[in-house]
């Protein structure tokens, strides 16, 4: 790079993990204004008062609709028809890897029987009706359809209804999509104002029981507060990337995929890299430099990159083990000469790609593993979204006498050291039956 071009990326050495920037990186959270906060309990508190009417009144108002919310199957199958047939044909290829995969993660009611005739076990059974949030605006997102429908109907929900923002109709890709799944439910409408209607129905629409799927500001917001009314998957921040890079990965891949998700557009996207190496860290900075200038969406990759693109050199990979650790990005790649060692040793991630050719885009749109991955750290705690977040678990209990006249006594004790007298005379009423 010419002297006169700042780094567009920081290099960062990292003696331990109370380093500075590796707090600030790990503590990132965008904090809405108040304003926007009040702004969604606002919308919510409407469309629960006036139902559709107040759904369609801010559709038209903040996402430009002309026309009625629903789109009919007519017009899905005619914008299908406008698709380009390869991009059909990876539609259709990403669907199938994606319902192979989570087809493993299907799950079935179980019981067994006690040693006093008891049985125990757990009824599982799949949701009864899902809402599925694709966002619109400035990109088009048949991944996103993909990725949130398909563990549902693996799951074997009945219903799924989709929302998404889309005044001027739907993207072709999207209805194909749609079409390819056999979702014939669709919604033109985003933000708090699409969570609010499928959280608390209309006379036209009928409330959901889970809602999943990625928004803006509006919408995440709104999935925080309609939790508990419906359960939601979780709520995700900007994209991360973390690349775990020597000096035999390429500099110029690495520096690829860090700047993928770097592009996402809020500013607030984390593209970082933790290597061994101050060689390897020269040269991917160099890299990342030369793309983003001759990038077409230079001034949104450097917006994220002033704030959360980083390259840190550690001096081994028990330290870059624990800051990757530390940092439990949504994506993490291995492009290292270890590489099989450092998965074993990596606690914390949402997705872990594994060797030069496994790209995080790799993941986003065609593998089969689900894209939809806890962001901000929670990969310490979150999952993917999978086959099993479509799926309730009821316990299923039948006593016999004998084991009730066994540990009744015992059940009654508990009870009574809670202070709770009902709950031992509804057991001691049987064991003193006449």
């Amino acid at each position: 790079m010419r002297q006169s071009e700042p780094s567009l990326i920081r290099i960062v050495s990292v003696a331990g993990l109370r380093h500075p920037d590796v707090i600030a990186i790990t503590s990132r959270e965008p904090s809405p204004s108040p304003a926007i906060s009040e702004k969604v309990k606002s919308i919510l508190a409407d469309i629960k008062t006036r139902g559709h009417a107040a759904a369609l009144d801010y559709a038209r108002a903040h996402d430009g609709l002309r026309g009625g919310l629903a789109v009919s199957h007519a017009d899905i199958e005619k914008r299908a028809a406008k698709l380009d047939p390869v991009v059909r044909k990876a539609i259709r290829g990403a669907i199938a890897n994606v319902r192979t995969f989570h087809a493993r993660q299907k799950e079935k009611s179980w019981s067994f029987r006690g040693r006093d005739g008891e049985t125990l076990g757990q009824i599982i059974r799949p949701l009864r009706r899902v809402g599925v949030y694709v966002p619109g605006g400035a990109g088009t997102y048949p991944s996103t359809l993909i990725m949130n429908t398909v563990p549902a109907q693996v799951a074997g929900v009945e219903q799924i209804a989709v929302v998404t923002p889309a005044p001027n109709g739907l993207h072709p890709s999207i209805a194909f999509t749609l079409q390819e799944l056999g979702i014939s439910e669709v919604y033109r409408i985003g933000g708090a104002q699409a969570v609010g209607m499928l959280a608390y129905g209309t006379a036209k629409v009928e409330r959901v029981d889970k809602i999943v799927g990625p928004g803006n500001v509006y919408a995440t917001l709104a999935k925080k507060e309609v939790f508990g009314t419906v359960d939601i998957d979780m709520i995700a921040g900007p994209s991360e990337i973390l690349v775990l890079a020597d000096d035999s990965a390429n500099p110029d891949w690495v520096a690829a995929d860090m700047l993928s998700q770097a592009e996402h557009g809020s500013g607030y996207e984390a593209a970082l890299c933790i290597t061994t190496s101050g060689l390897a860290a020269r040269a991917i900075a160099a890299c990342v430099q030369a793309q983003v200038l001759a990038s077409p969406k230079r001034a949104i990759l450097e917006k994220s990159l002033s704030r959360f693109g980083r390259i840190y050199v550690v001096k081994d990979w028990n330290l870059g083990a624990s800051l990757a650790d530390a940092i439990a990005p949504e994506h993490l790649e291995i492009l290292t000469r270890n590489a099989d060692a450092l998965v074993k040793r990596i606690k914390n991630a949402g997705a872990i790609f594994v060797g030069s050719y496994s790209s995080e885009p790799v993941g986003d749109y065609f593998a089969g593993p689900n894209h939809v991955l806890p962001t901000n750290g929670s990969a310490r705690f979150f999952s993917p979204l999978g086959t099993y977040d479509f799926y309730k678990r009821t316990s299923l209990i039948r006593y016999t006498e004998t084991a009730m006249r066994k540990h009744g006594p015992l059940i009654a004790a508990l009870a009574d050291s809670e202070g709770f007298h009902h709950h031992a005379e509804a057991v001691r009423r049987r064991l003193n039956k006449k």
